[in-house]
């Protein structure tokens, strides 16, 4: 049904200055912002700074073979835009050094950034009058703070950051798009908030890192480290993995094992069993990866019915937990982002891998 995205401001603004793209359908409200909220909405866009996405439906007439698209929310943000580039609005004094500036003043380097800046865009298929409605009222129902998987996806997307970590987050959530849109391991709710950008930064890091401790500054600290440069084979192994584990182990993302955070350490014990992964926060007090094992995923089927176990202690009570597996389930009983839990559950998932029961 809808399609996350982004656009540059030039390609927005040519469909608009072409009618293929539709500012103001019915169901929109008219352009309300002062003069000073437009004038802080461009001053955002000129220094870089992450925004909201906006939403347009795409729709396709059969007969005539054409399409158009309509803003669903994001009018009054891309009338803006419009006013500006059309020398219709000069900045005001809050925007500082662009204090005074219209479209046509800015160095010719300021006006390039402008119109390369990319607009996230959640775009809708086949949707009738009802359904937009429906978004377009709940979208406004309340005002919602960017997370900071959003804050991310804006910060690292130009200025002073190359991006390269974060293009390539953008690309591999497309690439396997069959984990959100078949196994779920992430949700349609949370796919709208990039929470399956932020679980692919995360399982890059396992490859990159080794398993870690989690939390949001961890994440923050990959998009810095690797904004310039990934590792040429960072993406060929998060592809294997992925690969062998849709592959090998369909009914296992069926399971709990299959949901998000679970998902992370499920991939990074397939990607040790295959070539090995940095050994990241296990040491010290906590015991050190094992050492890579060639029988390792050398019997899938045996694997797995060892991760369809561990799969169930999900919905075992304590005293119905085997003594041998009690570790696992206290590991998944509390937070999943704290190394403790994290290397026990990896410990055992790649335990499971081998051609032995668990």
């Amino acid at each position: 049904m809808f399609q996350s995205t982004q656009y540059p401001i030039s390609d927005l603004y040519d469909w608009i200055k072409g009618g293929t793209l539709i500012l103001q359908p019915e169901f929109q409200r008219g352009n309300t912002w002062q003069v000073s909220a437009q004038s802080f909405f461009i001053d955002t866009l000129l220094r870089d700074l992450p925004i909201p996405p906006i939403y347009i439906r795409l729709i396709t007439n059969r007969e005539t073979k054409t399409s158009y698209r309509e803003v669903v929310d994001g009018q009054q943000r891309m009338s803006t835009i419009v006013k500006f580039i059309d020398g219709n609005l000069t900045l005001d004094r809050r925007s500082n050094e662009f204090a005074g500036k219209t479209y046509e003043t800015l160095d010719e380097e300021d006006q390039a950034r402008f119109l390369n800046y990319q607009i996230g865009v959640q775009q809708l298929y086949d949707a009738d009058d009802d359904t937009v409605l429906d978004i377009f009222h709940r979208i406004n129902a309340y005002g919602i703070s960017l997370n900071r998987q959003e804050l991310r996806h804006g910060k690292f997307q130009g200025g002073q950051y190359h991006g390269t970590f974060r293009w390539t987050v953008i690309r591999l959530a497309e690439r396997w798009e069959i984990l959100w849109t078949k196994y779920r391991v992430v949700t349609v709710r949370n796919r709208v908030r990039l929470q399956h950008h932020e679980l692919v930064a995360q399982l890059l890091g396992v490859l990159l890192d080794g398993v870690t401790d989690g939390g949001q500054p961890k994440i923050d600290k990959l998009y810095e480290r690797y904004d310039a440069e990934v590792p040429e084979d960072a993406e060929e192994q998060f592809d294997q993995v992925c690969t062998f584990i849709v592959e090998h182990f369909p009914d296992v993302l069926g399971t709990k094992l299959g949901s998000g955070p679970h998902f992370l350490m499920l991939f990074a014990a397939v990607a040790h069993a295959l070539f090995g992964v940095p050994a990241g926060d296990m040491k010290g007090d906590y015991p050190d990866p094992p050492t890579r094992d060639p029988l390792a995923l050398s019997d899938p089927t045996t694997a797995v019915q060892n991760l369809l176990l561990l799969a169930d202690v999900f919905d075992m009570s304590v005293d119905e937990v085997p003594d041998r597996l009690k570790n696992f389930k206290v590991s998944i009983a509390g937070t999943t982002q704290r190394i403790r839990s994290r290397s026990v559950r990896f410990l055992k998932l790649y335990e499971a891998l081998l051609p032995e029961p668990v």
